[in-house]
């Protein structure tokens, strides 16, 4: 059975090049032990720092890299100053775990979090979003595109607003960087986060954060310092660097970084002008299928620049659909409570399913999910019939 990959909102599938890149740097490894293998790679991966600023608009010394976009926001956010009264804007559809560390971190300090507001259309709503910021706040906190639904939210425009010297504007680009155009200055964020594994192609393991000069001002003194990020004095006291590198752990994989620069150059030679239109193109054709099964709700319109689409039937459970898929060799995902429980509360959800094609997705991937998934519908049906 051949199969059908439609979750790059989960994990990309890796291209050739990034494959090869990690088997090359794993067969050195083998032959001549990590170390020397990382140092003999050395040049190359300093680039994918360099290939990383170019792609997020920042230097390679505003860049930092981690094993997980979520771990590095999060020690962004616990290395930031905080004290009782302050204020933490965050958008309910913000990533799951950026919005419980920062719902903990602000309990402990005595700080406030506030749900920015959001349009019927499930947008932030920027005008009411102003003017909740004041002089006590201190962190403005967004998804580019969340998780739990495909819609862009108006990160650029969020960042124009007015805010406080003192206040970082957090932006998780986990569904956008690598298919869409958005860069850290040009969202006039401060934090900018983004994994290697999904529209990137890049492969497990491997995330980078970008960071603006404010951004270095603020967070000094990281939570959590690796004795390779800073210098270890000899009164005991630790001198953290001057640069991003400050977050990094002297311990990564190499083969993946490695993995990273060939998804960047991958990127590259494909354009990501080139990489939107196809997956626009691919979401509409996707978003005309499903409309035409009975049953099947689509939360998002395809012909608005979404980065993936999410449904529900009306009596089939998202899980079901996911493992009835699986079982066919078809690949999508559901997003629950778990991972996304203030906007599916506020929508009246408890879990959806997520369909995300991207470049490499064929025609004939759609039409074997929307056939198998109109299967699936049809019995349903038929067995509610049967039960009525």
């Amino acid at each position: 059975m051949t199969s059908a990959h439609l979750n790059a909102a989960g994990a990309g599938l890796m291209p050739e090049s990034v494959v090869a890149a990690i088997k090359s740097h794993l067969d050195l490894e083998a032959r001549r032990g990590v170390h020397w293998a990382a140092a003999d790679a050395r040049h190359a991966i300093e680039e994918t720092r360099i290939l990383a600023g170019r792609l997020t608009g920042v230097a390679p010394t505003h860049l930092a890299f981690g094993e997980q976009a979520s771990r590095l926001w999060a020690l962004a956010f616990a290395s930031m100053p905080l004290k009782r009264g302050d204020r933490i804007l965050i958008a309910r559809n913000d990533w799951g775990g950026n919005i419980v560390n920062a719902v903990r971190r602000a309990a402990a300090a005595g700080a406030e979090v506030v749900r920015l507001p959001m349009t019927g259309q499930g947008r932030i709503d920027i005008e009411q979003a102003a003017a909740l910021v004041d002089e006590r706040t201190v962190a403005i906190c967004a998804s580019a595109v969340a998780s739990s639904f495909g819609l862009r939210q108006p990160v650029e425009a969020l960042g124009s607003i007015a805010r406080p010297d003192a206040c970082l504007y957090f932006i998780d680009g986990a569904q956008a960087v690598g298919q869409f155009e958005l860069t850290l200055p040009g969202a006039s964020a401060d934090v900018m986060v983004a994994p290697g594994r999904k529209w990137l192609r890049g492969g497990r393991g491997q995330a980078m954060m970008a960071l603006s000069d404010r951004a270095l001002r603020r967070l000094v003194e990281p939570i959590i310092v690796d004795q390779s990020a800073g210098t270890w004095c000899p009164d005991d006291r630790f001198l953290p660097l001057e640069d991003a590198r400050r977050f990094e752990a002297w311990e990564f994989c190499a083969a993946g970084r490695l993995g990273l620069r060939a998804s960047f150059q991958e990127l590259d030679r494909i354009g990501i002008a080139n990489v939107r239109a196809g997956n626009d193109e691919k979401l509409r054709r996707l978003g005309a299928n499903l409309r035409d099964i009975s049953g099947l709700t689509v939360f998002e319109d395809e012909d608005a620049g979404a980065a993936f689409l999410t449904f529900q039937h009306a009596s089939l459970p998202a899980n079901r659909i996911v493992e009835e898929l699986a079982m066919r060799g078809i690949a999508v995902a559901s997003v629950g409570l778990d991972h996304a429980r203030w906007e599916l509360e506020a929508r009246g959800l408890e879990r959806i399913v997520r369909a995300a094609p991207h470049i490499y997705s064929s025609e004939d991937d759609i039409g074997r999910f929307t056939e198998e998934l109109e299967r699936l519908a049809a019995r349903a049906d038929l067995d509610r019939g049967r039960s009525a």
